[in-house]
């Protein structure tokens, strides 16, 4: 369940990043629009902020299952490995 959550908030990430980018270029292209795309990609970035944050928790919190099980050293290796992606 969890993995799949995470593979989602990932997902999301890259969608919005794209979505940013179409909005500033929107922005360039219509002046009139600029205002709005704006305040729209502020908001969009606070959420990605947020969504990172989501990913690295449930990051934190599969590493810390892992852990309790056992699995700790090995499982730390890969969660260091895939945490410089982020």
């Amino acid at each position: 369940m969890q993995q799949q959550q995470y593979d989602e908030a990932v997902l999301c990430m890259d969608q919005r990043l794209a979505l940013i980018d179409q909005l500033a270029q929107l922005a360039k292209e219509r002046p009139m629009q600029q205002q709005a795309v704006s305040e729209l990609a502020a908001t969009l970035s606070i959420q990605e902020e947020r969504l990172k944050a989501l990913t690295v928790s449930y990051h934190q919190n599969v590493f810390n299952k892992l852990v309790q099980v056992g699995k700790g050293n090995k499982a730390g290796q890969a969660y260091n490995l895939n945490r410089k992606e982020f």
